[in-house]
């Protein structure tokens, strides 16, 4: 299969070291309807990111030549294409680098097939998620379009990745509700996540750094409880 075919198709790019673990993922990922393109070290990582422009990211926490969590940050920096990273560690540090450089999501081998395509599909969903309409959220110095999924602050456009758009989409949606952590876990990861509030505390930390000061304030933090967004006349 050529890689234009798989353009065409929008692929999966699979970073792995690990020839095994690549053959692996890319016959789950066949069985559920998805193309794949492989690379095996972060070093080409860019390169066939641009080549390929994939729908989505598989990438192993540790490659060699570019380490996983610095090539998220390049991807980043010039992309919101949806990124989950493989780990073989269960260790909450390693989880928190990948998340904070910009990871969707992560999964940890070994993995079962169920789980994997789970991960994916969900991310994917989160990414193009359904939009009836046209619905444009406004509260102060924020507008957030989710037809043309993009926000602005004061004007400037924000560069959120599609995990940090739905959380603050799904914020601006229920405003003064107090939505519990595991109230946006299952709206926003689904139903396996709940458990999973450190994913949740992280990606919220990296979606307040994004936004402007004046517009950082409308998310008030409720400690063991969850979140809550305020309407601009009631924030301090």
């Amino acid at each position: 299969m050529t890689n234009a075919l798989r353009r065409n198709n929008g692929s999966i790019l699979i970073a792995d070291p690990d020839v095994a673990i690549v053959h692996v993922v890319s016959t789950i990922l066949h069985l559920n309807g998805y193309f794949t393109y492989s690379v095996h070290d972060g070093g080409t990582v860019l390169d066939a990111f641009a080549d390929v422009q994939p729908r989505l990211i598989l990438m192993a926490m540790r490659l060699p030549v570019m380490d996983g969590v610095s090539v998220c940050r390049e991807i980043r920096g010039i992309s919101d294409v949806p990124i989950i990273m493989i780990s073989v560690l269960d260790d909450q540090k390693d989880v928190a680098r990948a998340l904070e450089a910009g990871a969707d999501d992560y999964i940890r081998k070994p993995f079962g097939a169920d789980e994997m395509a789970a991960r994916v599909n969900a991310v994917l969903r989160r990414a193009s998620p359904a939009v009836t309409g046209t619905e444009v959220l406004e509260c102060g110095p924020l507008t957030l379009d989710a037809g043309r999924h993009v926000v602005r602050a004061e004007n400037d456009e924000l560069a959120l990745s599609a995990t940090e758009f739905a959380l603050l989409a799904y914020l601006m949606r229920n405003p003064d509700r107090v939505l519990t952590h595991d109230q946006i876990l299952e709206t926003i990861w689904g139903s396996e996540y709940v458990d999973s509030r450190h994913m949740l505390r992280v990606t919220m930390s990296r979606l307040r750094q994004k936004l402007h000061p004046s517009a950082r304030q409308l998310i008030q933090t409720l400690p063991r409880v969850g979140y809550r967004f305020q309407r601009i006349e009631q924030a301090a």
